[in-house]
């Protein structure tokens, strides 16, 4: 059965719609462009609808578009087609195993919207992988129309890795399409961004975040759906985060873990007290609770200029109110830049002691903090 309609354009995916329609109309003007960058923040379906698009420039139906049921089709869904590549970042090869990284594609396949992790090992996008690349984009294809290689977080290229790729931007074979996918599009190299078309991707909607989670996180109850969408901000790959976790808990301790910032009044009792914490929690835990604050502080400033519609701690609306009450004075704007400093360095992979991040940020917090 065809799926492709109008309003989407050429994916069965209810997501982006105007996207899909400017790539499904380029791909009919026969104007696509050979390298394509999408970016804009996790959990949103960038390399979901990167794998739609390899379908459409694959697909052997008659008909315009996607027809997901063509051998074409069915092998792209599963990662198997030969011409289709999504290349991601790993550990170095003495530390990952074949099937770790079979089981990983898999698990992609299954869902496209799941992250692919490693654990606590650094991963990286290296010159090899950039280099096989190139050697394999220039044989010919194998059955497809198009090959099509898929780059995920794209900005975990190494240096040289990058360098390799621009190469292969500069003089592309016939029929190749590169897909770029990062969140952190400011690392990019200007020269790779100059010679992509830029595609930029918004949060999703809370309807649409709706029906996804419904899809792809199953175990997510129909109660905990309205909460969940709204704290993960529009990406599924928080919500199924934020789902095996319990959040309600994660929240009030993050809470908690504030109000004794406030209290402490020596270094060494914070200390104490983040050591003990960080080695409670992994790191993606911390990374939820940092986010969690991170919100808390925007529903602060929603509840103090009145907007209270946007306001994500819907449920806990009550203790948020206290909260405020309770530091009329605090500069909200500086803390919500001191949050984002620590998550984005948090997910910096040079980073390796959480513990250092977390009591630079609490000592900073502590000052903005105390009345």
């Amino acid at each position: 059965m065809h799926t492709t309609t109008a309003s989407t354009g050429f994916s069965p995916l209810n997501i982006h719609p105007e996207i899909q329609h400017r790539l499904f109309t380029q791909w009919q003007q026969q104007r696509l462009p050979h390298a394509l960058l999408f970016y804009g923040p996790a959990g949103v379906g960038k390399e979901a609808l990167a794998l739609e698009l390899a379908k459409l420039l694959n697909c052997l139906s008659p008909q315009q578009g996607i027809c997901n049921s063509c051998s074409a089709c069915r092998k792209i869904q599963h990662l198997e087609h030969p011409d289709v590549h999504l290349i991601f970042p790993t550990p170095a090869e003495r530390n990952v195993k074949p099937e770790e990284l079979q089981q990983a594609l898999q698990q992609k396949a299954a869902n496209p919207f799941a992250e692919i992790t490693f654990g606590t090992r650094n991963t990286f996008i290296g010159i090899d992988t950039i280099r096989d690349l190139k050697r394999e984009a220039s044989f010919k294809r194998f059955e497809g129309k198009h090959k099509v290689y898929i780059i995920t977080h794209a900005d975990q290229m190494r240096p040289e890795a990058a360098n390799a790729l621009l190469k292969l931007l500069e003089e592309p074979p016939e029929n190749l399409m590169l897909i770029l996918i990062t969140e952190s599009i400011h690392k990019i190299l200007p020269t790779i961004k100059s010679r992509c078309q830029l595609v930029r991707f918004a949060p999703l909607p809370e309807t649409t975040i709706h029906e996804l989670a419904r899809q792809y996180i199953p175990e997510i109850t129909e109660a905990q759906l309205p909460i969940l969408a709204r704290l993960a901000g529009g990406n599924l790959k928080r919500m199924r985060e934020l789902s095996a976790n319990d959040v309600k808990t994660l929240r009030d301790e993050m809470v908690e873990l504030l109000r004794r910032i406030v209290r402490i009044n020596r270094g060494q009792e914070l200390l104490t007290l983040l050591e003990r914490d960080t080695q409670k929690r992994d790191k993606e835990k911390i990374m939820l609770t940092l986010w969690l604050m991170l919100l808390w502080f925007q529903d602060v400033l929603y509840l103090r200029s009145g907007h209270t519609e946007r306001i994500r701690n819907l449920d806990a609306q009550e203790t948020l109110e206290k909260f405020s009450n309770f530091l009329p004075h605090i500069d909200i704007p500086a803390i919500v830049i001191l949050i984002e400093t620590a998550i984005q360095e948090l997910q910096d992979p040079r980073n390796l002691n959480p513990l250092l991040i977390l009591v630079n940020l609490a000592i900073k917090l502590h000052s903005l903090l105390k009345p």
